[in-house]
């Protein structure tokens, strides 16, 4: 029990929902941390000031459970530092999801439909580059993806994700996501990726010193990125991450991200 509790609170590694169409082992915990930083060096349309950076750091835990057939339940805590912006907690969320077809299970394809709901706290609402909308957030997602095995694991696999999601006030947003997943050496796994996000508010500029959150914003961005992964035996697996913004409007641009991550599969039973 010691050595969990170290893992939940250990602030150097971190990592976000899942959202990939394929669950964990039946019956098994995964506990997952992340760290990164990100480098904001202007946010597009902002204004008051014009010229704005932001070097931030954020730290991820998730605990993920796949107890019940069909279904993936997850629980997230992620804290934030930023320009001005002392280390602190961010949002604390909940993901459930559905698999509807099972790709492992002799289905032509895996699809996962899930909800996610999470809180922000008000603090970080004020800040740039806090991304979210307003305080409660809900989230309706569905992810499809294929893997191509051989024998008994996958060589490839690839799937989308896309999500529609509402805050207590403002506008709905889109969020997407393209990826693509080699391994090789079979402990080695290389993942290329795309997330796109886009809110449709009414104003198109950003009030940098009076900000609200992006609830009434109209913004979009596209980040592309790339990720190695290392499978130990049984102790999990080690990630590094690197993500640039090549496009936005009315949101933090040109944005570099680099991301370390643990994550420890066990079980109870």
């Amino acid at each position: 029990m010691s050595k969990l509790l170290f893992f939940f609170f250990y602030p150097v590694l971190i990592f976000s929902f899942e959202i990939a169409p394929w669950f964990p082992t039946f019956g098994e915990f995964q506990l997952s941390s992340s760290y990164t930083y990100a480098h904001v060096p202007s946010v597009s349309n902002g204004f008051n000031p014009t010229d704005y950076f932001s070097n931030n750091q954020i730290i991820k835990i998730n605990l993920e459970t796949h107890l019940i057939p069909k279904w993936d339940m997850q629980l997230e805590c992620d804290f934030l530092k930023a320009r001005n912006l002392q280390l602190g907690t961010e949002r604390i969320g909940f993901q459930g999801r559905y698999l509807c077809l099972d790709g492992l299970g002799g289905d032509p394809i895996s699809l996962a439909l899930g909800l996610q709901l999470f809180y922000v706290l008000t603090r970080n609402l004020g800040h740039v580059s806090c991304p979210y909308h307003a305080q409660g957030n809900i989230e309706l997602g569905a992810s499809v993806g294929k893997e191509i095995n051989d024998v008994y694991n996958w060589v490839y696999r690839f799937y989308g994700f896309l999500g529609v999601g509402t805050a207590n006030r403002g506008s709905p947003w889109l969020r997407s996501k393209l990826s693509a997943e080699f391994t090789f050496k079979d402990s080695h796994k290389l993942q290329l990726f795309s997330d796109g996000y886009f809110g449709f508010g009414p104003e198109h500029r950003v009030d940098i010193d009076r900000f609200e959150g992006f609830a009434k914003i109209f913004h979009q961005s596209i980040d592309i990125g790339i990720k190695y992964t290392f499978s130990f035996a049984i102790w999990g697996h080690l990630g590094f991450e690197y993500f640039y913004r090549p496009y936005a409007l009315s949101f933090p641009s040109h944005m570099q991200s680099f991301k370390a991550e643990y994550t420890l599969p066990f079980s109870v039973f």
